[in-house]
């Protein structure tokens, strides 16, 4: 039985005793040229993409690597394998793609939120016509005159409560 275990090498352009910053290095390059933000409407770029992340995934790995290297992809079965390409791009460059390109800006804040849903009731008919529609949406913010104390700055007691003021 024949293992082609130089496929995932291939993908990145390294060489087989290559370490980690070489392959972190290749797959950085790589990955800006084929992701899917920058290449819209290239599905070859996807597909690219998919597989440069799946051979940064494991040779990122000490022991998924080692069993690459061994057995070939036929060892990693049940390994638990490859996952979404844009968790391990985010990973390594700390936010988004478009952090990259300056469309971030964010890196020390706070962690984004979960995005909010509404239900609309709208025909096809409308959306194809461009019907607006008013949301009415209320959130939580601390109130920066007490930091959700209840008082001034000056008057606030040194405690500290989780109340959130509704704005």
């Amino acid at each position: 039985m024949s293992v082609n275990n130089t496929k995932y090498y291939e993908v990145l352009g390294v060489d087989k005793n290559a370490n980690e910053q070489e392959i972190k290095k290749a797959y950085r390059k790589l990955a800006v040229k084929f992701h899917p933000d920058k290449n819209p409407n290239n599905p070859e770029a996807a597909e690219k993409f998919k597989e440069i992340s799946a051979a940064y995934e494991v040779l990122t790995d000490p022991e998924k690597r080692q069993l690459y290297d061994k057995y070939g992809e036929e060892g990693l079965q049940g390994r638990g394998g490859f996952h979404d390409p844009t968790s391990i791009f985010e990973s390594l460059f700390g936010g988004g793609f478009a952090d990259l390109f300056g469309g971030g800006g964010r890196r020390g804040g706070p962690r984004r939120g979960d995005d909010l849903k509404y239900s609309l009731g709208v025909t096809l008919r409308e959306l194809y016509n461009g019907k607006t529609a008013k949301l009415k949406v209320t959130k939580n913010v601390i109130c920066l005159e007490c930091m959700a104390r209840g008082a001034s700055k000056k008057a606030a007691l040194p405690l500290v409560l989780p109340v959130l003021a509704v704005v």
